[in-house]
Parts: structure tokens; sequence; C-alpha cells
């Protein structure tokens, strides 16, 4: 299909596609043995991925970023979906949320994470809260020079190694109550790493359990002002979404790859499998499954780039990719048999990692309820 793209943005979608191939893939069969990335490992990718331009190609020029439109970032992200998720984490996206750091949290958080320099953590999902992040229990008490912080987060991405964490909490100052984000460096006395979440999926990339126990947090530890953090917490969703269903495209493309090219040299009853007509159609199938989830998540992309309200166009793409994701590497397992649910081979691994994404960054459920909204109106879908 055509889609109009910009040849700058094709040669650096082709640039994150030779990133993947010669330094991502590599790795793949560790990362899932041991369940983690290396330590070294992690600073070499990374290293080669600043080098490369492709580290932090989330961010504006203003916060040291490219400064790229949504088309190109969804192109790039694509690409990194043909990797495993811990690898593909490695050309990592700090949250649009640190844009807000003013005067020295800039120098100490914001630069430091574009330039790769120090890792993030993004907490605001609670044991109780799920998708209803206004349900959120984490409080913020005022003290003397700032702020006590009392609660948990879990299925938080990197938050046992995290250099720090934007902690979304309720802050209660004069008996108001204002969400707020915090800027908490790991090492704060009452900040704890709880249990890591062992997964289906997603092998080494860790997911922990944050516990916080009369943190004290001074006054330039809150990120924005006091009464933003909601603000600050929706501010990456469209982008995060988007991205999910980028890489849910990529993924499912290397799975109907891998398909395809099992079918073409397996020899049954003296043939191919791919001239057996109830395979061919299979492929049909997912093909055009795919190719739908590519031009919803394109248009999305030139939605958001354009500055209307692309909600409902983001909400599109996210249900349709991460849906037709969980399809596909259904399917490529059944077409390459026991050889795709074999653990050697990526094919398990796929069908496995494309699951989450169906949950993470607002469920299927969240983007149909988004999506009637916006067809139905507010008022009739209450």
């Amino acid at each position: 299909m055509d889609y109009q793209i910009p040849s700058e943005f094709g040669q650096l979608a082709d640039l994150a596609r030779q990133f993947v191939r010669r330094e991502l893939h590599p790795h793949e069969e560790q990362v899932e043995r041991d369940d983690r990335v290396p330590d070294e490992l992690r600073r070499s990718l990374r290293a080669k991925a600043v080098e490369l331009g492709l580290f932090a190609f989330n961010m504006p020029e203003e916060a040291g970023g490219p400064g790229l439109p949504y088309l190109a970032q969804v192109l790039i992200r694509e690409q990194l979906g043909h990797a495993s998720v811990a690898l593909a984490d490695m050309a990592g996206r700090p949250p649009r949320a640190l844009l807000a750091c003013r005067g020295d949290q800039r120098d100490r958080f914001l630069l430091p994470a574009v330039r790769g320099e120090k890792t993030w953590a993004f907490a605001l999902t609670e044991p109780g809260s799920g998708s209803d992040a206004g349900a959120m229990r984490t409080r913020a008490e005022r003290c003397a020079g700032g702020w006590r912080l009392n609660g948990s987060k879990h299925f938080i991405s990197h938050g046992d190694v995290a250099d720090f964490v934007i902690v979304f909490a309720k802050a209660h100052d004069d008996g108001r109550e204002l969400p707020t984000a915090f800027l908490v460096e790991r090492g704060t006395p009452g900040f704890g790493v709880g249990r890591v979440h062992p997964k289906m999926g997603w092998r080494g990339y860790p997911v922990a359990e944050l516990v916080f126990d009369d943190a004290f947090m001074p006054d330039d530890a809150v990120l924005g002002a006091p009464g933003e953090g909601m603000r600050l917490a929706m501010s990456n969703i469209a982008e995060a979404r988007i991205g999910v269903a980028a890489h849910c495209v990529g993924l499912a493309q290397r799975a109907l790859d891998l398909a395809v090219e099992h079918i073409s040299v397996r020899q049954q009853f003296g043939q191919p499998l791919a001239r057996f007509q109830g395979l061919q159609w299979m492929v049909a199938e997912m093909a055009v499954e795919l190719e739908q989830s590519r031009a919803l998540l394109i248009a999305a992309a030139r939605a958001m780039d354009s500055g209307r309200d692309a909600r409902q166009a983001v909400s599109m793409a996210k249900l349709s990719a991460t849906e037709m994701a969980g399809r596909v590497t259904d399917r490529a397992v059944q077409l390459m048999g026991g050889s795709g649910y074999m653990a050697e081979s990526p094919m398990e691994r796929l069908f496995r990692d494309a699951r989450a994404f169906r949950i993470g960054e607002g469920t299927s459920e969240i983007q149909k309820n988004q999506i009637a909204r916006a067809v139905l109106g507010r008022e009739a879908a209450a």
C-alpha cells in the first residue's frame, strides 16, 4: 500500500529496521532465556541508539530530542515492534510528563533521561484502581518543607531499576485533595521495591511493585504544580496508545513473515505447504487484517500531527492493532505447527507477548468506550 510517506520518514524507518536486525535480534534468545537484559548490554545498546538518533525519538527539540512528528514516530516504533519488548525498549521514550520539569529538575531528570544517562519509571497504576486512575489511594500529606508520601503502586515498568520514578498521588493540603506528580529518586528513605511480578511474556522487561512508607518529598520534588497530576498523567496517554498500536503492527508483521517463510519451504505430501488453498486463505486474511490496522495507525498519527482531537482515531488504532496482533500470532502458530509452538522459535514468544497489549495503556474495553462516546456523543453513551 502507498501511504504517501515522506522519503525522510522512510529513511528513519530503514535506520530503525537495521538497528533491530543488527543490534537487537542477536540478543533475543539470551534475554528470553535469562529473563533479563544484562546491565552491560543495556548500556551498550542504549549508547548505540543514542548514537543513531533513535533514543528519545519522541522528544521535542527544546528537550534535546529530534522533534519528529507522530507519523515518523510510529514508523520507527513499528520497526522496533519486530524485536522483543525488552530489547525494543533500548530505544527508550521518556514520558512527556517530564516536559513539565522546571529549573534544576531539567538537569536532574529530563535531560539525563533524553540522553539515555538515567532510567525512569511511570508509577500510576495501583492494585485497587487499574483503569480508574482517579481511584488511586497513594497519598501525600503536607509537612514542614514538603510532603510525606504513603501508598503503593504495582505493574510499574522498570520500577525495580529506575534511577527515578514519576509517582502520582493525592496530595492533601488544607482540606484540599490535589492529584499531584512527584519525582522520587532511587534510594529515597521510605521508598522501597516490593516484588517483581512474574509474567506470561515480555521476558527481560521487569514490572514491579513500589512501596512508599512516609517517604519525604521536598517541595522541589513536585513535577509541575500540586493539582496538575492527572493532566500530567494523561499527557502521555495518546502517545502511549498509538505507540502500542505501532508496536503491534510490527510484531504482527514479523509473525506473518515467519509463517510465510515456514510454509514456503516446509514440504507435506510432496509439495510446499504454501500450495494448499486453505493455508493460502489464512495468509490472505492475516495480510488484510494487518494492513487494515496499519492504515488506521497511519491515519491516527496524521490526525495527531494535524492538531485535531485525535482521541477516537488513536483508540481505533490501538483497539484494531492489539486485537489483530492476537489473531495474527495465533494463526501464525497454527501455520507453523509444532515449530511455532516450540520455545526455541521466535513465534512462541510473539504469541505470548502479543497478549499483554490488549490490557496495557487502556484495555480494549476502555478503547471501545472511548470510540462509542465519540460516535454516540458523551451524554448518550453515559
